[in-house]
């Protein structure tokens, strides 16, 4: 009864953001971009992330728990199916789902395979396209509105990760709608 009390005075809100794609899509590259520090591997590899990894960003009164999840593909062996498993049941224990698309891949087939699949994710989601630099405004413009077509999202972000365009936005996105609650 204490700590509702305590968080009605400081606002302080917390919560767990499960950040989802492909392989490469650069969900490893936002999560070190939103913490500010470099928390996971960045690599050209494919399936460098194999658990969940965490990293904390603390902004104004919020704090976000990022949960940088495997790449989600067709799996064929027993390792890619456990780390697919591991991508999916990060996303359903998470307050906010956020789907990352490379837009240069596009809305391809395992798109929108994980698009149909993330229909059974209950939790509020946020569509976000990545590495918009590599991409024409025009492309930007029709994968924006098929996106948001296939699902139901909260918002839409265009970013590069890797240069931080865009960054800000979906951090103080995030942090104005986790849970009103105490910081982990």
């Amino acid at each position: 009864m204490a700590d509702d009390t305590a968080n009605a005075e400081t606002g302080t809100r917390c919560g767990f953001v499960a950040l989802i794609g492909a392989p490469n899509a650069g969900k490893s590259t936002l999560t070190n971009a939103l913490v500010g520090s470099k928390v996971a591997i960045v690599t050209p590899k494919v399936q460098t992330t194999r658990a969940l990894l965490r990293g904390i960003v603390m902004t104004g009164p919020a704090q976000l728990v990022l949960v940088d999840t495997p790449g989600i593909f067709a799996p064929r062996r027993r390792l890619d199916r456990a780390m697919v498993t591991t991508a999916w049941g990060g996303a359903s224990d998470a307050d906010i789902v956020a789907v990352l698309i490379d837009a240069k891949t596009g809305l391809d087939d395992a798109a929108d395979a994980m698009l149909q699949k993330l229909d059974e994710v209950r939790q509020p989601k946020i569509l976000i396209f990545n590495k918009v630099d590599l991409v024409g405004k025009e492309k930007l413009l029709m994968l924006a509105q098929a996106g948001a077509a296939r699902g139901k999202f909260e918002a839409v972000f265009m970013i590069s990760a890797k240069s931080g365009d865009g960054v800000g936005d979906v951090r103080n996105w995030l942090a104005e709608h986790v849970p009103a609650g105490p910081w982990n």
